[in-house]
């Protein structure tokens, strides 16, 4: 049940940063960290790279069967017990909001397949890409209310071993093309 509960909870995600929503204007960007919009490339002087790099090496990059996601971003982050049960009870606080909405989302998205398949009324066509459009923007509340909450939790430490996967992910697109000329 947890393992679909997780994927419903990413699905949403997804589904909140679909290119639907942002085919009527350019979204902005949010930091994870400062909760602000994002207009330039975090800075990395801030980053210990060399005691991150370091960390890195000692922790788990993959989860062995026993061990699960939380486990291992707990022991990436280093988070106390404490944090690690408040993280546990947001996580729970953000599935509980997410698959309803990811439900309804669903099958109003099957609605409409249904709606546009047999030529349904433009009127009510709309009708469900608002009323869909509208879960999304709920979706992305649970989330966003999610991270400001854990945020809250984490010590500046910890938040920069949160940006460095931050900008991890950004560049991870792109490694690929590095490989092949040996520039890392």
């Amino acid at each position: 049940m947890k393992k679909t509960g997780i994927v419903f909870a990413l699905f949403a995600i997804v589904l909140t940063t679909g290119a639907g929503a942002r085919a009527q204007r350019p979204s902005l960007k949010i930091s994870l960290v400062t909760q602000g919009p994002v207009t330039e490339a975090p800075d990395l002087s801030k980053l210990n790279i060399d005691k991150i790099l370091q960390q890195l090496q000692t922790t788990k990059v993959q989860p062995s069967s026993e061990e699960t996601s939380l486990q291992v971003v707990a022991e990436f982050l280093q988070l106390s017990p404490s944090q690690i049960s408040e993280l546990e009870q947001l996580l729970q606080t953000r599935q509980a909001k997410l698959v309803p909405l990811f439900q309804n989302a669903q099958a109003l998205t099957q609605q409409l397949g249904v709606m546009l398949s047999s030529g349904g009324n433009p009127a009510q066509v709309g009708t469900v890409v608002i009323q869909i459009h509208a879960l999304q923007q709920q979706m992305a509340q649970a989330q966003q209310a999610f991270l400001t909450q854990f945020l809250a939790t984490l010590v500046p430490e910890q938040l920069q071993r949160l940006q460095a996967v931050q900008i991890a992910v950004q560049l991870q697109p792109i490694l690929p093309v590095f490989q092949p000329i040996f520039l890392f």
